[in-house]
Protein backbone atom coordinates (compact mmCIF):
# COMPACT_ATOMS: atom_id res chain seq x y z
CA UNK A 1 0.00 0.00 0.00
CA UNK A 2 1.89 3.41 -0.96
CA UNK A 3 1.26 6.44 1.16
CA UNK A 4 -0.68 9.24 -0.69
CA UNK A 5 0.48 12.66 0.38
CA UNK A 6 -1.72 15.19 -0.64
CA UNK A 7 -1.31 18.99 0.57
CA UNK A 8 -4.26 21.35 1.05
CA UNK A 9 -4.02 25.01 1.60
CA UNK A 10 -1.55 27.90 -0.29
CA UNK A 11 1.79 27.73 -1.21
CA UNK A 12 4.84 26.77 0.77
CA UNK A 13 6.95 29.04 2.22
CA UNK A 14 10.06 30.27 1.10
CA UNK A 15 13.25 29.59 3.01
CA UNK A 16 14.98 33.47 2.12
CA UNK A 17 18.06 33.22 4.70
CA UNK A 18 20.75 30.69 4.77
CA UNK A 19 21.67 32.58 7.72
CA UNK A 20 20.80 34.17 10.46
CA UNK A 21 23.16 35.64 12.26
CA UNK A 22 21.33 38.80 14.53
CA UNK A 23 17.52 39.77 14.88
CA UNK A 24 15.96 42.69 16.44
CA UNK A 25 15.26 41.66 19.80
CA UNK A 26 11.92 41.13 20.81
CA UNK A 27 10.86 41.47 17.00
CA UNK A 28 8.52 44.95 15.73
CA UNK A 29 5.10 45.45 15.97
CA UNK A 30 3.97 46.33 12.11
CA UNK A 31 1.77 49.41 11.48
CA UNK A 32 -0.23 47.78 8.30
CA UNK A 33 -2.41 51.19 7.39
CA UNK A 34 -2.42 51.80 3.66
CA UNK A 35 0.14 48.49 2.85
CA UNK A 36 -1.67 46.90 -0.18
CA UNK A 37 1.58 44.66 -1.82
CA UNK A 38 0.40 41.32 0.27
CA UNK A 39 0.86 38.52 -1.57
CA UNK A 40 -1.85 35.86 -0.40
CA UNK A 41 -3.10 37.98 2.44
CA UNK A 42 0.50 37.48 4.03
CA UNK A 43 3.43 40.05 4.18
CA UNK A 44 6.28 38.28 2.79
CA UNK A 45 9.57 37.03 4.68
CA UNK A 46 12.33 39.24 3.01
CA UNK A 47 10.56 42.39 3.23
CA UNK A 48 12.06 45.10 4.10
CA UNK A 49 10.98 47.22 7.32
CA UNK A 50 12.05 50.05 8.98
CA UNK A 51 10.88 52.03 12.05
CA UNK A 52 8.40 55.53 12.85
CA UNK A 53 10.63 57.01 15.04
CA UNK A 54 7.74 59.64 16.07
CA UNK A 55 5.83 56.21 17.07
CA UNK A 56 7.56 53.92 17.64
CA UNK A 57 5.69 51.35 15.53
CA UNK A 58 7.01 49.58 12.19
CA UNK A 59 6.45 49.97 8.33
CA UNK A 60 7.19 48.59 5.43
CA UNK A 61 9.47 50.14 3.33
CA UNK A 62 9.47 50.79 -0.26
CA UNK A 63 12.71 52.72 -1.17
CA UNK A 64 15.72 51.90 1.06
CA UNK A 65 17.15 54.91 -0.25
CA UNK A 66 14.57 57.43 0.68
CA UNK A 67 12.47 55.44 4.06
CA UNK A 68 10.62 58.76 4.02
CA UNK A 69 10.20 61.29 7.02
CA UNK A 70 10.61 59.92 10.49
CA UNK A 71 11.72 56.40 9.39
CA UNK A 72 14.66 54.61 10.14
CA UNK A 73 15.66 51.28 8.36
CA UNK A 74 16.02 48.29 10.67
CA UNK A 75 16.22 45.28 8.13
CA UNK A 76 14.20 42.46 6.75
CA UNK A 77 10.92 39.98 7.87
CA UNK A 78 12.35 36.71 8.88
CA UNK A 79 9.09 35.09 7.94
CA UNK A 80 6.05 35.22 6.16
CA UNK A 81 3.15 37.16 8.73
CA UNK A 82 -0.64 37.89 8.29
CA UNK A 83 -1.31 41.36 6.93
CA UNK A 84 -4.26 42.47 9.54
CA UNK A 85 -3.98 45.50 11.68
CA UNK A 86 -0.84 45.58 13.90
CA UNK A 87 1.14 42.49 13.41
CA UNK A 88 4.25 41.67 15.70
CA UNK A 89 7.17 40.13 13.20
CA UNK A 90 10.89 39.25 13.72
CA UNK A 91 13.48 41.07 11.76
CA UNK A 92 16.47 40.15 10.46
CA UNK A 93 19.38 42.86 11.04
CA UNK A 94 22.51 40.70 9.93
CA UNK A 95 22.70 37.05 7.68
CA UNK A 96 22.66 35.90 4.19
CA UNK A 97 19.67 35.90 2.32
CA UNK A 98 18.72 34.49 -1.36
CA UNK A 99 17.86 37.49 -3.87
CA UNK A 100 15.97 34.44 -5.32
CA UNK A 101 13.40 33.88 -2.41
CA UNK A 102 13.21 37.63 -1.83
CA UNK A 103 9.79 39.21 -2.20
CA UNK A 104 9.43 40.78 -6.10
CA UNK A 105 9.93 44.55 -4.83
CA UNK A 106 12.47 43.91 -2.94
CA UNK A 107 14.41 41.68 -5.84
CA UNK A 108 14.41 45.18 -7.50
CA UNK A 109 16.23 46.87 -5.11
CA UNK A 110 18.91 44.86 -3.84
CA UNK A 111 21.47 47.12 -4.37
CA UNK A 112 19.73 49.59 -2.39
CA UNK A 113 19.32 47.15 0.68
CA UNK A 114 22.73 46.15 0.29
CA UNK A 115 23.59 50.03 0.98
CA UNK A 116 20.86 50.46 3.78
CA UNK A 117 21.30 47.27 5.74
CA UNK A 118 25.01 46.35 4.98
CA UNK A 119 25.28 43.30 7.75
CA UNK A 120 22.82 41.34 5.83
CA UNK A 121 24.71 39.36 2.44
CA UNK A 122 22.25 38.61 -0.57
CA UNK A 123 23.28 36.30 -2.64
Amino acid sequence: MALQITRTGGDFQKVVFESIIDTLAGGLTLDLTGYSAAVNGMVPAGTYVGRNTTTGLGVVVADPATPGANIEGVGLTARDVEATGNVLVGVVTAGTARKKALPANEQTIVAKIKTAIPTIKIV
